[in-house]
């Protein structure tokens, strides 16, 4: 970076092939004021711009934001927002460089988020027949959490807090692009299965879900029960999903060690006109389940 904040523009050295996202987080739509603090909205705007980075394999490095909001928002919540987004981004290793800030009507957080591929950047349509299924984390924790904020629920549980704080899984994204362990990728923001159905429409080919192998946790297990459907269609869990040969499943393990999160093996990519199949542990096909979030729907 030559110019940072400051000047009318940001002046930039860029690194080639540069990657560039952007994501918006609109109150009312994909939060309410009430539901956490302003830190937390910050840094959750930074987190969701970042997984799309991490999804390719890259590491982020500059971001703009777009901030709108109306005239009576008190200026100390505007700080904490930029302190939470900027906490975040320190944690990726990126450096917030500019953007814009206007009265609108409604509360609005957009960003815009660059950043390049040291090993290579990784894409959607590299899965192949025979590869297995992967995903990092836990899934379904989050929908729960925005159940929770919605029904008026008390804040702090760990649901809520896993909902307002996505986990930030760039370092271990980097990992699976340095040793070459990866298939295709995407990150699942919309819902495992409909996340899956991106992954399986970009290499061509179809999946086999094993549900009991998908990956729930304690906290989950102790709201929800035992049943996958939140996890497999509810969305908001910024956790990557990706396809590799079974010949590389011990070098996985050892990437779940490094990096302290879970690696789970939660089915196997199959020919395309077997389409999406849920599988019970016996084998046998289960009925569709809910696919995850559609914005226009």
């Amino acid at each position: 970076m030559l110019r940072g904040l400051g000047d009318d523009a940001a002046v930039l050295r860029l690194r080639s092939p540069t990657l560039i996202t952007v994501d918006v987080l609109v109150e009312n739509v994909h939060f309410r004021r009430g539901w956490g603090t302003a830190r937390q909205l910050g840094y959750k705007a930074f987190a969701v711009n970042a997984s799309d980075i991490a999804a390719m394999g890259g590491q982020a490095t500059h971001a703009l934001i777009d901030l709108r909001a109306p005239a009576a928002t008190p200026v100390r919540f505007l700080g904490d927002l930029y302190r939470g987004f900027q906490y975040a981004a320190r944690r990726e290793g990126a450096v917030l460089v500019g953007g814009n800030t206007s009265r609108a009507a409604t509360l609005s957080v957009g960003v815009t988020l660059l950043g390049w591929a040291p090993h290579g950047y990784l894409t959607r349509d590299r899965c192949r027949v025979g590869h297995d299924l992967y995903v990092t984390g836990t899934l379904g924790l989050a929908a729960l959490g925005l159940r929770a904020l919605r029904a008026r629920r008390p804040r702090g549980s760990a649901a809520v807090r896993r909902f307002l704080e996505p986990p930030l899984r760039g370092a271990l994204a980097r990992a699976l692009a340095r040793t070459g362990l990866c298939g295709g990728m995407i990150d699942v923001s919309d819902g495992c299965l409909q996340d899956l159905g991106h992954l399986c429409a970009a290499s061509g080919v179809g999946a086999e879900v094993e549900v009991e192998r998908v990956p729930i946790g304690s906290v989950y297990r102790r709201l929800y029960g035992r049943s996958p459907r939140l996890a497999l269609g509810g969305g908001e869990d910024y956790e990557l999903l990706f396809s590799a040969h079974p010949a590389l499943a011990s070098r996985l393990a050892a990437l779940t060690r490094h990096h302290r999160c879970a690696i789970s093996r939660i089915g196997r990519v199959v020919v395309a006109e077997r389409g999406i199949q849920l599988l019970s542990r016996s084998g046998q096909s289960l009925p569709p389940a809910q696919r995850g979030h559609d914005h226009f729907r």
